[in-house]
């Protein structure tokens, strides 16, 4: 299930061009997924996008959540920054999807993802 407000949509176009996309568990009943798409507004603050909620955080999946985002959200805007973490292929994914190529859409890593994977494979060397 995806969904977007249309408060989110039509203040998109007030955002810095940068999507931060993520995907985490939901715990409960039933193992399930949610992807989360946020901007950053004018003035600092978070600006939740978009969401979905999945079964499971697979390129498949993914592939869903970004045209989606694309058709209801980004739109014919242009020049956007999508910063992920590394899981999944997203790169790949994001290359192979002709909408979230460039010069429309520009790929990023997470930082903090970046310095978390770092660490992890500098203890797995010890």
């Amino acid at each position: 299930m995806f969904w977007v407000f249309k408060p989110a949509i039509d203040s998109f176009v007030h955002c810095r061009p940068v999507i931060s996309i993520d995907g985490t568990h939901v715990y409960g009943k039933h193992d399930i997924k949610m992807l989360i798409a946020i901007a950053v507004y004018a003035n600092g603050s978070v600006f939740p996008l978009a969401f979905a909620i999945c079964a499971n955080e697979i390129q498949e999946t993914w592939t869903w959540f970004l045209n989606h985002l694309k058709e209801h959200v980004v739109r014919q805007r242009s020049g956007i920054c999508l910063i992920s973490d590394r899981c999944d292929g997203s790169l790949s994914l994001v290359q192979t999807l002709d909408a979230w190529k460039e010069p429309f859409v520009y790929h990023s890593y997470c930082v903090r993802h970046l310095k978390t994977n770092f660490h992890l494979s500098d203890q797995e060397l010890t």
